[in-house]
């Protein structure tokens, strides 16, 4: 059973549970800028994970069982409402690139076609969304960024969300500046950045993937 959209999940960060509640998002802006610009240039003479081309992006993972179809229906909600359910619905961010963007759903892919449930929690939610008819909603953002760049924004995302509340199994990896940042400055950008995404969403529309589109 799919919790009610509107309650609380365990494990989110103070920051992200405070704009919850009250439905004010941290306008972390130049943090933003502050990381954007300092990978759109990045140090050539140092060593960056996975190198300096501009492949990568960011990805989340939502349940549509607790969107159902939250653009569509956004404009009946309050902008507070809207991202507590778009927060609830995130079962897994995710760094990509344009080689694998479904990794994760063919992963999943080979389980259903067996009809076996094994996995990790994020290959079960998935087999889960599936076994209900509808598809997993996959949010692409953040795009065109060098790996060390999307890296540090997954791990602000996780931070954020806190990883009792996903299915991400590790916190992830900060590079650069961000790295040296205190933790409620990294978890309050990713509280941003969540909003951010939400727009993106909410502005691209409910497309599902299910098995046949893999």
């Amino acid at each position: 059973m799919v919790p009610d959209a509107g309650t609380a999940t365990p494990g989110h960060s103070p920051e992200l549970l405070a704009a919850l509640q009250t439905g004010c998002v941290p306008n972390c802006a130049q943090d933003e800028l502050a990381l954007t610009q300092q990978f759109d240039r990045p140090d050539r003479h140092r060593r960056w994970r996975e190198g300096l081309v501009k492949s990568s992006f960011n990805y989340l993972l939502l349940d549509p069982r607790t969107t159902q179809n939250l653009p569509l229906r956004s404009h009946h909600l309050s902008p507070a409402e809207c991202f507590r359910i778009f927060v609830k619905a995130i079962f897994y961010v995710g760094k990509g690139t344009r080689a694998r963007p479904y990794c994760h759903l063919t992963e999943a892919l080979s389980q259903h076609r067996a009809g076996t449930q094994r996995g990790c929690p994020k290959v079960r939610r998935i087999l889960e969304i599936w076994a209900s008819g509808q598809g997993v909603v996959s949010v692409l953002c953040f795009q065109s960024t060098v790996p060390a760049e999307a890296y540090t924004r997954e791990s602000c995302l996780v931070e954020a969300l806190g990883l009792q509340s996903i299915t991400n199994q590790r916190q992830g990896h900060c590079y650069g500046a961000v790295a040296g940042w205190p933790a409620e400055r990294r978890r309050r950008l990713g509280v941003h950045m969540l909003h951010r995404a939400m727009s993106i969403f909410l502005a691209e529309g409910e497309r599902q993937l299910r098995p046949t589109d893999i």
